[in-house]
């Protein structure tokens, strides 16, 4: 949840737009989540979920390097000057046009899950993630981690964020009805 000032929808959404123009081309997978897709009517920030483009490091002797992969998303970032409040491998966080932008990093593996719970609300995922048995939405035997859906120790394909829906045995839940309970 924000504590910046929040703007009208309209407006926020000008504002996402504008940003992820620009990034779109440095990703695979870019989508507007948060409040901003769930259509509320005020706006604090505002929240993507990416898939980066990657090329990969060489080492010394020419052969890729694991994990040192440099990302166009990156580059389009510092090409427009911004500056970090975090700036993690997974999340990153800056200003943009006086909002608050929360930057999620997602792999095609974790797109389903990573979109689904960045989608929010805080309430809805909370739900989403607690076992039923504690009066959420996940069977027991299954976990979020790591930004992938685990069953029994083993990770679950979940691409999409139907599938999520599907793994769970949860009817599906659109983006502007995960507020208020409504999803109960």
């Amino acid at each position: 949840m924000s504590t910046t000032t929040k703007r009208p929808y309209a407006d926020a959404l000008a504002v996402a737009d504008e940003l992820a123009a620009i990034l779109q081309p440095a990703c695979v997978r870019l989508l507007i989540a948060g409040s901003l897709r769930r259509e509320k009517a005020e706006i604090g920030d505002v929240e993507l979920v990416a898939i980066p483009h990657t090329t990969p490091t060489l080492d010394l002797f020419g052969q890729p390097a694991p994990g040192l992969e440099q990302s166009a998303l990156d580059d389009a970032l510092a090409a427009l000057g911004l500056t970090f409040t975090k700036n993690g491998p997974k999340y990153k966080q800056f200003g943009y046009a006086d909002m608050t932008v929360d930057l999620f990093l997602a792999t095609p593996a974790t797109w389903g899950c990573v979109a689904t719970i960045r989608t929010g609300s805080a309430d809805f995922s909370r739900w989403l993630v607690t076992e039923r048995k504690h009066g959420g939405g996940c069977p027991t035997g299954m976990q979020f981690r790591d930004g992938r859906l685990w069953h029994l120790g083993k990770a679950l394909e979940t691409p999409e964020e139907r599938d999520v829906f599907a793994a769970l045995e949860q009817p599906w839940v659109a983006p502007v009805e995960r507020v208020e309970g409504r999803w109960k």
